[in-house]
């Protein structure tokens, strides 16, 4: 390093310094079998109102000033900030508007905006479609299991959003697809995940409803910024998850609905 330049003596001292550039994140203790997360009304509870599972491990000695430590935290980054920076960066923030001169090639498809659903959301929101500075984007989750752990039975649920606002070649970019969650094993959440996703759909919604002020560092101008979840990025099993819709049996298909073809051993 160059002369009179040290690091920080120790890793809190290295946090510390950085802390100004990090992206906040909030834990939310949830209940260990996955009922629900002791959030907002809910956060001084001690026992899960569900199935009265306790929040908090035992300890060994009763100290009321000893820290508790819950069975399960689910940390949850915010996704506003993030989009705010697109904007505040110069290098992308002309890429995040790029869709509002872009031509359509008949016959082809290279983009999103390309396709009949983009079209059919402008027509249906007209006001939101109006505002080329509003982001698009695309909710994908799945389970995996960590550490190339194949065969074994926990798994992870990562919950990323990615903006289609920009060029193809960048959103489908690993830089560009934020993750908002992981939602922890040993098993996949199944119809508990909506629990877990109550920060994110309660931050979509205001930002869909309300927006938030944003400065746009290339057109120097500031604007209220919205965003709509345009559709979701998931296999069969994670789209039903994640819907609410029952992905097996007849009306398995939620495009075929009662014309779905049913597997059978016959």
């Amino acid at each position: 390093m160059p002369r009179d330049h040290s690091f920080p003596v120790d890793y809190y001292n290295t946090k510390k310094l950085i802390k100004d550039l990090g992206l906040p994140m909030e834990k939310i203790d949830a209940c260990n079998n996955g009922c629900m997360l002791y959030w907002k009304d809910d956060i001084n509870l001690d026992y899960c109102k569900f199935c009265g599972e306790a929040r908090y491990k035992p300890t060994r000695e009763h100290n009321p000033n000893r820290t508790k430590t819950p069975y399960a935290v689910l940390r949850y980054l915010e996704i506003t900030p993030r989009l705010q920076r697109l904007y505040a960066s110069q290098a992308t923030a002309e890429q995040m508007t790029w869709h509002a001169n872009h031509q359509t090639e008949e016959g082809s498809m290279c983009h999103p905006f390309d396709a009949e659903a983009w079209r059919y959301f402008d027509r249906t929101h007209p006001d939101f479609a109006a505002e080329p500075h509003n982001v698009r984007l695309g909710l994908c989750t799945d389970g995996f299991a960590p550490h190339r752990q194949y065969g074994c039975t926990y798994s992870c649920w990562p919950v990323i959003l990615i903006p289609y606002n920009l060029l193809p070649g960048m959103c489908m970019s690993s830089k560009y697809m934020f993750l908002t969650m992981v939602i922890l094993g040993p098993s996949n959440p199944k119809c508990l995940i909506d629990g877990y996703l109550e920060p994110l759909v309660e931050e979509l919604q205001n930002l869909w409803h309300v927006g938030v002020p944003t400065h746009d560092s290339g057109r120097d101008e500031t604007f209220a910024m919205c965003t709509a979840l345009m559709w979701t990025v998931n296999d069969l099993p994670a789209y039903g998850m994640a819907s609410g819709w029952s992905s097996a049996g007849v009306m398995g298909c939620p495009v075929c609905m009662e014309d779905t073809c049913i597997l059978s051993a016959e």
